[in-house]
């Protein structure tokens, strides 16, 4: 196989560093979450004031990002002082965290691997351009349909894409939680996760057509007299 053949490789991982980048991106964004809680009513819903509920979300988040060892946090709800997670939310959480954490270590894999094949599907060619956009369209490309597809599933039936999406990275049904007992799915319910995708799809995406026209502008190299 010709080494020129590698970049479609190569885009490939560097699209899908670029994708689990914006996810883990996006699902800390704090605003983001602020903004939800006030479109969804999510302090009232979960009968505890705005304060516990964005020191909540701190303990969460931390939790997630090795920043604490627990997620045991107390607050007023509904008019009596309690530990908001529960046995099963917390062991639910620590699923959560183990994947968050092999995704992270899979997208610093695929990235190092996808510059490792960019700088030999490039080394002593000559038309470096060419092959770029070549990688770009067919690497990115088959990625890019896979989310494609993947964002008209969630659009049309969210609650079963969300379903599978937990059956193929869980091994038990801790994710399945009851919102007149535990609090995690009031907390972030179905809209929350569908809002969250959403902006992750189109920011990727977003990324994808600017990087697509930046390697279109790229000036060819002018042949040596």
């Amino acid at each position: 196989m010709k080494r020129s053949k590698l970049i479609y490789p190569a885009f490939f991982l560097l699209a899908l560093t670029l994708l689990l980048t914006v996810i883990d991106r996006r699902s800390f964004d704090r605003p983001f979450y602020k903004k939800e809680y006030e479109q969804n009513n999510t302090a009232e819903y979960m009968g505890m004031s705005q304060e516990d509920l964005d020191r909540t979300t701190d303990v969460l988040l931390g939790y997630l990002q090795d920043e604490r060892d627990d997620i045991i946090v107390t607050a007023v709800v509904d008019g009596q002082e309690r530990e908001v997670f529960d046995e099963r939310e917390t062991l639910h959480m620590i699923d959560v965290k183990n994947l968050y954490r092999n995704a992270l270590l899979f997208r610093n894999i695929a990235g190092i691997g996808g510059v490792i094949l960019l700088i030999t599907a490039l080394y002593g060619a000559e038309n470096k351009k060419k092959i770029l956009n070549q990688g770009f369209m067919g690497g990115v490309g088959l990625l890019f349909a896979v989310i494609a597809a993947l964002a008209v599933w969630a659009a049309m039936d969210f609650n079963a894409f969300w379903i599978q999406f937990h059956e193929v990275f869980f091994d038990n049904d801790l994710y399945l939680l009851n919102p007149n007992t535990e609090l995690l799915i009031r907390m972030v319910p179905e809209q929350f996760f569908y809002d969250l995708v959403m902006r992750i799809i189109i920011e990727f995406l977003g990324i994808l057509a600017v990087t697509g026209i930046v390697l279109k502008l790229i000036p060819e190299k002018k042949e040596q007299a």
